[in-house]
């Protein structure tokens, strides 16, 4: 029905033409004879709507058709459906018609063939995100087997490269993950306490060279997440907490109920960010304004954990103030 209004509004100025049509023959007939103007006048203007609600109605008719022809050529434009709308249209539309359908076949070309070539990188990261894995599992063999050979030094610095390659290797996969339209999270009871041990082990290294003091306090039960995802989340807090800690640096996890929730708070006191830095914190490729402090950072690690916590439903809270430490709070 709006359609339809829409329409009429459009063949307004062909009735506002009859009007005056018709008020030119009114007048015309009252200079000749007035008793033949008010015989005619009624069925003038009566003939006059009713002709033009007539043609209104088969034009309106054929404007529908044309725009569901138009919709039908949008989401599946083959020669038949391509046909058609060609033939709806008149002879003044049909070459305006036949440019834009050329064209519309070109630029679907054209995406078909950037698809193709982005299916292909994609596919080719992903096989190289897998592949890598064999060769850094080689060197953490080696390094496990040769520590007594190596000095500690020299061990600590191997150890942290492949900790870094590890950490890059797992932020290209979980890139992969939560922008690919195939979902393959595994949902299950995850302990938490051991979850996260988990991980700082992983890190223990790092946190023992850089004289950590580590406090985890009171993190128990189970939450229904993604294993994998969820310490991926907390590897990259944790990570970043390695990397911007302060000279005697601190790191405390614990847990706490909210609305029957458990929420995990981490807490370093590194150099923090900035309050103007914070409503952009987990933007793609944001490193902020914190100065040389955060000159190596990507963007990325922070990017991923809101990409992950949004697809497991997980809410995320920031509290810090510049130089004075970070707070992260996971509502899982």
């Amino acid at each position: 029905m709006k359609n339809n209004i829409k329409y009429l509004y459009a063949y307004m100025p062909w009735l506002l033409v009859l009007c005056a049509f018709d008020i030119f023959t009114a007048i015309l007939l009252w200079l000749s004879d007035m008793r033949a103007l008010q015989a005619l006048f009624v069925l003038l203007i009566s003939t006059t709507v009713i002709l033009f609600l007539s043609i209104s109605s088969i034009l309106i008719g054929k404007e529908r058709k044309k725009a569901d022809a138009y919709k039908e050529f949008l989401s599946n434009p083959d020669k038949s459906v391509e046909l058609e709308l060609l033939r709806l249209c008149n002879t003044a539309e049909r070459e305006s018609v036949k440019e834009v359908i050329d064209a519309f076949h070109k630029k679907q070309a054209d995406v078909e063939k950037a698809n193709s070539l982005l299916l292909e990188y994609e596919e080719y990261v992903e096989m190289w995100a897998h592949e890598i894995k064999l060769p850094i599992s080689l060197f953490s063999l080696v390094l496990e087997n040769q520590s007594d050979n190596i000095p500690k030094e020299v061990a600590f610095k191997l150890d942290y490269v492949k900790n870094q390659l590890q950490g890059n290797v797992a932020q290209i996969l979980f890139y992969y993950r939560v922008k690919s339209d195939k979902t393959d999270f595994l949902f299950e009871d995850v302990d938490l306490k051991e979850s996260i041990h988990e991980v700082l082990e992983n890190f223990r290294p790092l946190l023992e060279e850089k004289n950590f003091k580590v406090v985890v306090n009171d993190v128990y039960g189970t939450s229904y997440t993604d294993y994998r995802s969820f310490e991926f989340i907390i590897s990259q807090i944790i990570s970043n907490a390695v990397k911007y800690s302060s000279e005697s640096p601190e790191l405390y996890v614990s847990m706490k109920k909210d609305d029957k929730k458990n929420v995990i708070v981490i807490r370093d006191n590194g150099c923090g960010v900035k309050a103007c830095d914070l409503p952009h914190l987990f933007e793609r490729g944001f490193t902020g304004d914190s100065g040389a402090t955060r000159k190596k950072s990507t963007g990325m690690g922070l990017y991923l954990v809101k990409q992950l916590a949004d697809a497991l439903k997980i809410d995320i809270e920031v509290e810090s103030d510049w130089m004075e430490g970070f707070e992260i709070s996971l509502h899982l």
